[in-house]
């Protein structure tokens, strides 16, 4: 029966496989319950945090089950970096948008991608773009975040006369040195909990130093005060339309990006069983921007991070309905992420975002420098 359920093919589960999978991916993907938050955050200028909190574990929560159904693969959904700091800095900070116009524009960006997932405009928009113009748009996010978490880290400070410059090593640099120095570690050791423990272990330091103060309770009810917060129509102004059609550039590139990645990763008996399965993730891609909108944070996508149960031998739902039941316990503990500081957070988001600048080498085999040039300028 659950054969059914969680796998087209209806191949015999592995429950001991599937579920380690899905354990396994859930600590892979762990990071952006504390990460989405903090970004949308952005140092309580943006989005309320408690709300956050809430509203990122509903979205993955919600779309990683239903990828289970839709999908039927080892999947793991949930907002996605780049695209969060796009709504937080720029469309919040930068464009001053209320919350709930922007949270309209999740939603009808999410909507489009959608459509266009589940008609052949999808190849037409994908072909459209120059290959050097995508992997820029992706590299110059990376970059941007990585400039955040500097920030953030307080490394990088302001300065009157050269816009930018290095600040004094205190205690909370030196941990954020730490966290990335134990990450990067971890992470060229390819442990799945290299993204996690080193938020757990800077910030118990931080909390040893004095630094970070422990919260009054551990426990509290979910804040769901972003909920349904949605204003449909004022996002739909003449003036907000830009907002729309940029958040939805980078979302449908984001996702195609990464469900090629994972897809590659695993066996299907023909390229009409691989174009299947790709067409059901994008769309579940857009479904998944549709829900984070209407829960009150950044778009859902598919996060390759699930790469880590496919490498085990995970192959169905199954294990997606593992991460999902994983995550929910942290509905309850906002008052303990809420605590965890930048010195914790800004070391995953910069080597995260770094990971991505391999694809500098690919600008290598570009025809020409004029295409070189354009994607400079991107």
């Amino acid at each position: 029966m659950l054969n059914k359920i969680f796998s087209f093919r209806q191949q015999s589960i592995n429950y001991q496989r599937e579920i380690s999978g899905g354990i396994i991916n859930f600590l892979a993907s762990a990071y952006i319950i504390v990460l989405n938050p903090m970004i949308l955050h952005s140092g309580g200028h943006a989005f309320p945090l408690a709300p956050s909190i809430t509203a990122t574990l509903i979205a993955i929560i919600i779309m990683t089950i239903l990828a289970s159904f839709l999908i039927k693969l080892p999947f793991i959904l949930a907002p996605g970096l780049g695209i969060n700091a796009i709504v937080s800095y720029t469309l919040v900070l930068h464009d001053k948008l209320p919350i709930v116009t922007v949270l309209g524009v999740i939603f009808w960006s999410s909507l489009i991608m959608f459509i266009l997932s589940i008609t052949p405009l999808r190849k037409i928009i994908i072909d459209a773009i120059p290959k050097q113009l995508q992997i820029s748009l992706s590299i110059g996010i990376g970059l941007f975040l990585i400039f955040i978490g500097l920030k953030n880290a307080n490394i990088l400070i302001s300065n009157p006369n050269t816009l930018i410059s290095m600040n004094l090593l205190d205690k909370e640099i030196g941990l954020c040195f730490f966290g990335f120095i134990l990450a990067t570690l971890l992470f060229i050791r390819q442990k799945f909990y290299a993204m996690i423990l080193p938020i757990i272990i800077v910030t118990l330091l931080s909390s040893l130093l004095g630094n970070t103060k422990l919260p009054k309770e551990i426990l509290s009810l979910p804040d769901f005060s972003l909920f349904l917060q949605v204003d449909f129509w004022s996002s739909l102004k003449l003036s907000v339309i830009p907002a729309i059609l940029s958040l939805f550039i980078v979302n449908f590139f984001d996702a195609t990006s990464s469900v090629i990645g994972l897809l590659e990763q695993i066996e299907f008996e023909n390229k009409e069983d691989k174009e299947f399965y790709y067409k059901r993730a994008l769309a579940s891609d857009g479904i998944g921007g549709i829900i984070s909108g209407l829960a009150g944070t950044a778009p859902s996508v598919i996060f390759i991070e699930s790469s880590a149960g496919i490498q085990l031998g995970a192959k169905t739902g199954f294990a997606s309905i593992i991460s999902a039941i994983l995550f929910i316990p942290f509905l309850f503990l906002a008052p303990l992420i809420s605590i965890i500081p930048d010195s914790a957070t800004s070391p995953i988001l910069i080597l995260v975002c770094a990971r991505p600048q391999r694809r500098l080498i690919k600008t290598r085999t570009l025809a020409s420098n004029s295409d070189k040039s354009k994607g400079f300028k991107t």
